[in-house]
């Protein structure tokens, strides 16, 4: 091997790794500056300075201060705050009562549908993708009792998710003996863009 042949192959190794580059030129600055400053200059010796004068400068500690900058009232352990009407998670139905979510041996229940949920309208001019969870409870047959946003896109993929939920049909789930059983499922419903 020649010597222009290793360093093709040398400067070619590096060009296909620039991070690695990158890393060794600011080791080299590094080194280089700090020879510079070690051996660059004079070198420093305490023990030559000299101490003319030393001044104690007293330090005035602020004023403390009495009166609270926040105001209690005697209210205070009344809740305040209402949480408005579109900050609220989605939800429908009654969630009460017993709901199986194990189903090892049975079968979990399936949705029964033949259309996707119906894409905002806002939300594909503004190109926003993403996924829904939504929790729904069912009793024995695969009727829908209950459901719940799990995970948000915005209150219109929310909607949405909740309109189509609402309007497919599903089959029971089983437990592992063959019996219809109450169950709750965690659905998740993908917004995806057309290519």
């Amino acid at each position: 091997m020649t010597a222009a042949s290793t360093a093709h192959r040398v400067v070619r190794y590096f060009s296909l790794r620039p991070a690695l580059s990158w890393s060794l030129a600011s080791l080299f600055v590094l080194c280089a500056l700090l020879f510079i400053v070690r051996w660059g200059g004079e070198e420093f010796d305490p023990s030559q300075m000299e101490f003319t004068s030393l001044e104690l400068v007293p330090m005035a500690m602020p004023k403390s201060v009495t009166q609270a900058d926040i105001s209690v009232s005697p209210e205070a352990d009344k809740e305040t705050v209402e949480e408005k009407e579109e900050d609220k998670p989605l939800r429908f139905g009654d969630e009460n009562g017993e709901f199986s979510d194990n189903f090892e041996g049975g079968r979990a229940p399936m949705p029964i549908y033949s259309s996707l949920p119906e894409y905002p309208r806002s939300m594909k001019k503004a190109g926003i993708e993403g996924v829904v969870i939504i929790e729904i409870g069912l009793d024995e047959a695969g009727g829908l009792l209950y459901g719940r946003i799990i995970r948000t896109l915005g209150r219109e993929f929310d909607m949405a998710a909740i309109q189509w939920v609402k309007s497919i049909r599903f089959r029971p789930g089983m437990d592992r003996d063959g019996k219809n059983i109450r169950c709750r499922v965690r659905l998740p419903i993908r917004f995806k863009l057309e290519d």
